[in-house]
């Protein structure tokens, strides 16, 4: 067993036990169980890091602080270690099973691992919901029916909007830049205050009688839209802060019996129950967005590093890359062109104009094998013609290309590489 360091378990104690101290204050007097609990994505998340050598103390220092808090708001002892002990082997059976599934990759922002994060979430925390009312029942803790949807959901939302802010700020150092564009700082900078202006009008009663006179529940759809422009522009971060705020302004105003939840009389028992699901679900909608973004990204960081690649080979063998459209004969180029042919790529911007400097004496056979490559030929591979230069001078180039046929038999492109044989050079 390791010790986690002093300022991790420190930041754990400090977040987890004001999160505790809140959510005892919406305590079920029936089932004895929060209406809310975000502790419990607080300690999935740290499990979801933390080495497994460190779980017995991450889990050691649950029960204490979730069995002390509720001693503190007189929740019975039998009660209270039951509770945090089923909370935990919960979240703890959560995230064993998606580090299983996850392998090496383990974020959120992979769709895979995303997928088995919100199934495991889901039904561990129905499961977890019912195990719970069976052993309340069967200790005789309570008496008459219980819904098992307040654990459920108080479980399933806490873990959702939680553990993915665990895990996007673990790690986290401050530094000059993050690579956003000062563009999109800007963006989420903006897309932040509507958030929380947007909020205030859906959830804050006063607010929004005093500015649209009303408090109707279609207004709790406009912090979502920024929900979303966040988790595009300030990646994951960015989005579960915007996820907090959201929850916070949402919550604490339905806890004082304000906004459109807390008149609503949608079949659930307590507004602080529908409030999270509409929780639940901006979760849900930040955390797809945030993983379509992510990997977006990580393509187009993987193809500025292919081009990378391609252009330091093109400039250490002194070669030029060409790219054939067969449908307009339109070429692009890659590589070193001025100083192989004294010419640039707007000079030379269809497979024409490039045939037009060839020699006349090889002009037929080049025409030829551009044809056969066109036509899906991978015979007309290699070639050696003679090109005038933009220095008014022949020089003699190999070529070697071949077509890019598609999935369903077309030439989809024509690609190769030409370089200079400088030993053999004519003047024109």
């Amino acid at each position: 067993m390791r010790i986690p360091s002093f300022p991790r378990l420190l930041l754990f104690i400090v977040v987890y036990g004001a999160l505790a101290m809140f959510s005892m204050s919406t305590r079920d007097p029936v089932t004895h169980s929060t209406i809310v609990w975000p502790a419990a994505g607080i300690l999935l998340g740290t499990l979801m890091l933390a080495p497994y050598r460190q779980w017995p103390v991450w889990a050691l220092l649950t029960v204490v602080l979730h069995t002390g808090v509720a001693l503190l708001h007189a929740r019975a002892l039998p009660v209270s270690l039951l509770l945090s002990l089923l909370n935990l082997l919960v979240m703890a059976g959560i995230a064993a099973a998606w580090r299983h599934q996850a392998g090496e990759r383990q974020t959120l922002t992979n769709p895979s691992s995303l997928f088995w994060f919100v199934l495991l979430v889901l039904v561990g925390c129905i499961v977890g919901a019912y195990v719970g009312v069976f052993l309340l029942h069967a200790f005789g803790y309570v008496s008459g029916r219980i819904d098992p949807q307040i654990f459920a959901v108080a479980d399933g939302v806490g873990a959702l909007i939680g553990a993915p802010l665990v895990m996007a700020w673990a790690g986290f150092h401050p530094a000059r830049s993050d690579g956003a564009s000062r563009r999109n700082a800007w963006l989420g900078l903006l897309g932040f205050l509507a958030l929380i202006v947007t909020a205030e009008l859906a959830f804050d009663g006063p607010t929004a009688t005093a500015v649209l006179a009303s408090t109707r529940y279609e207004l709790s759809y406009l912090p979502l839209v920024f929900v979303v422009l966040i988790a595009m522009v300030w990646q994951r971060r960015g989005m579960t802060l915007a996820l907090v705020v959201l929850a916070a302004i949402a919550g604490l105003n339905t806890y004082q019996g304000e906004g459109p939840f807390a008149a609503s009389a949608y079949g659930l028992t307590n507004p602080l129950l529908e409030v999270q699901l509409y929780l639940g679900a901006a979760a849900l909608l930040g955390l797809l967005m945030a993983t379509m973004n992510a990997s977006r990204d990580e393509a187009l960081r993987e193809a500025v590093a292919w081009k990378v690649r391609a252009e330091s080979m093109l400039l250490s063998t002194n070669q030029l890359m060409y790219e054939v459209d067969p449908r307009d004969g339109k070429v692009v180029w890659a590589g070193q062109m001025v100083e192989l042919l004294g010419l640039d790529a707007s000079a030379l911007p269809t497979l024409a104009s490039f045939i037009e400097r060839v020699h006349p004496e090889d002009r037929e056979r080049v025409t030829r094998y551009a044809e056969q490559r066109g036509s899906g030929d991978t015979n007309a591979r290699k070639q050696r013609f003679r090109f005038l230069t933009g220095d008014n001078e022949y020089v003699v180039l190999r070529d070697i290309g071949a077509p890019v046929v598609d999935f369903d038999d077309t030439v989809y492109r024509v690609g190769g590489l030409l370089r200079l044989d400088e030993s053999d050079v004519e003047q024109g």
